[in-house]
């Protein structure tokens, strides 16, 4: 750009913003005369041409508006029947849905095998009935009949759930449900009790056992209901060894249940929701170590309250469920999930901190003879490994158990401000103390023996537990003393129905697979049960 030009460009720009507009007004008139002055020399019989071709095209133009005006007013008339219709569908939907969930109801107000049922059925079904019964009363928009009819559809899924589990309750299977209902109940009652006289607000009543081919685990807040599925996986019934879990499950259920401890327990440790793996061993400080069991504290504390409700018995069966002599660093290693830290802590960290809890109960001989048998089956294992950079790095076990160590003193003998200023200890009936180990003491014996014992299912399993681990040879019996003596609802109800015919056993997977073609009440209950439990991932007993 020349010199002179670079200098005078703010001149040049200001002349023509002023110029610009006074040229294309000069410009405008112009124009505006020539075509006046061509208007004065036309003929007059080219002006009526103009003027009836004029005329023409607004004639055009109104009647199109009019055809149009029609057709809208035509598709209008088409579309109100079809909406009506759409209406009606809605309302005849929502009526069988309520016809079915009063007659399930009824069923659940009669049936005590039912029974835990008939909360989510009342309130959680019938009553979100209600409010969409309301609104599609009168004329309601297009807009809130889909969303109503949304709506709808999901309490027909809602209503399949809980009718499969109704079927799986009143089948062949009840007793055992029943028995695992026993003793989560038991396991629950003192929580219940406490949260009904301090007057905090669980959303859950109790847990529903449901059998399934799934790990052992719950479901709190079951499809925002007060239902929460308590998930036992084949086989469970058949071994003494994994029913202290459920203690574990309620706990999970208890803590999510119960809004304010997952907030306020997490604010008042100081400890966050996620935990992410470090980019280097720099970060590895006492601080990092804390924070790490931020990722851990829902199943810290479903053990601590397993520990506590059932003492020895519930860690016993922890050794033998982590128990692995041919591994033993694996069960000190702290696993990632997706960068982040897996929710479950080392098996090592966490038998060792359900002993520390057998500490604070008071039982020191076991809990010694306990960590004594775990040291001895996974020796010379002195750290906790992380993955870190594509190795194993070694944590201190010492800065680990020392944090755990802290970490329960917190929890068991500091006021819980989210229990209204008790301690865990002290709700009344939840610990498992001198008095809870000498009834567990006296049941021992009568169950070896295969004689049933009138006690709460609680000590029953404990005592069961304790027996068979003293004589391991008589595991059978003594499940099978222990379930007689628990006699969860539904058992005797199952022995005064006619009782069904056996199949005799199938001879292939072929002959098994037509066999089961001839039940298709329980091929739909489930795959009803699968689609409904499946997706939910919880903590779980591993």
């Amino acid at each position: 750009m020349p010199d002179w030009l670079s200098e005078h460009v703010g001149e040049i720009a200001l002349l023509i913003y002023i110029v610009y507009p006074l040229i294309k007004r000069w410009w405008d008139r112009r124009k505006e005369r020539r075509e006046r002055k061509e208007t004065r020399t036309q003929t007059p019989k080219q002006t009526q041409t103009k003027t009836s071709t004029q005329a023409k095209t607004r004639a055009t133009t109104q009647a199109k508006t009019r055809t149009s005006a029609q057709a809208k007013t035509a598709q209008q008339t088409e579309s109100r029947p079809k909406e009506a219709q759409f209406l009606e569908a809605a309302r005849k939907r929502l009526n069988r849905l309520k016809q079915e969930t009063s007659r399930l109801l009824l069923r659940a107000q009669t049936d005590p095998r039912l029974a835990r049922l008939a909360p989510a059925l009342g309130k959680d079904l019938l009553g979100r009935i209600e409010p969409i019964e309301r609104s599609l009363r009168g004329n309601p928009t297009i807009s809130t009949v889909v969303q109503d009819a949304t709506l709808i559809q999901g309490l027909e899924e809602l209503l399949r759930y809980l009718s499969a589990m109704a079927q799986q309750r009143t089948s062949g299977r009840s007793s055992f449900l029943a028995d695992a209902d026993a003793m989560a109940d038991a396991c629950y009652a003192p929580i219940l009790e406490f949260a009904a006289v301090q007057g905090l607000d669980l959303r859950t009543t109790r847990p529903v056992s449901v059998a399934g081919d799934w790990s052992l685990s719950i479901v709190p807040r079951f499809a925002s209901t007060r239902v929460a599925p308590l998930r036992l996986p084949a086989g469970f019934d058949d071994n003494l060894w994994r029913w202290p879990a459920i203690a574990h499950e309620v706990a999970h259920d208890f803590y999510f249940s119960l809004e304010t401890i997952e907030r306020d327990l997490r604010g008042r440790l100081g400890l966050p929701h996620r935990v992410e793996v470090p980019m280097s061993e720099m970060e590895l400080d006492g601080g990092w170590l804390r924070r790490i069991y931020g990722a851990w504290l829902p199943e810290v504390f479903a053990d601590l309250l397993g520990a506590l409700m059932l003492g020895p018995a519930y860690v016993e069966t922890m050794v033998r469920s982590f128990r692995n002599p041919g591994s033993p660093q694996r069960t000190a290693a702290i696993f990632q999930d997706g960068g982040v830290i897996d929710e479950h802590p080392p098996e090592r960290l966490r038998v060792y901190m359900a002993t520390r809890v057998l500490h604070h109960l008071g039982r020191h001989e076991s809990a010694d003879e306990l960590w004594e048998r775990w040291q001895n089956d996974h020796p010379d294992v002195r750290f906790y490994y992380l993955p870190l950079g594509g190795d194993w790095v070694g944590l201190s076990e010492e800065s680990m158990h020392a944090v755990a160590d802290s970490m329960l003193d917190v929890l068991l003998q500091q006021p819980w401000p989210e229990l209204d200023g008790f301690q865990l200890l002290n709700i009344p009936g939840l610990a498992y103390l001198h008095a809870e180990h000498a009834k567990v003491e006296r049941l021992m014996s009568p169950l070896a023996d295969g004689e049933l014992v009138d006690a709460d299912p609680r000590w029953i399993i404990a005592a069961a537990v304790l027996a068979a681990k003293a004589q391991p040879t008589l595991h059978d019996r003594i499940l099978d003393a222990a379930r007689r003596s628990i006699r969860g609802i539904g058992e005797q109800i199952e022995l005064e129905e006619t009782a069904p015919k056996e199949r005799a056993p199938a001879g292939n997977i072929g002959a098994e697979l037509v066999a089961s073609s001839r039940r298709p009440d329980a091929i739909r209950e489930a795959v009803a049960l699968g689609a409904a439990l499946t997706p939910y991932r919880r903590p779980r007993w591993r």
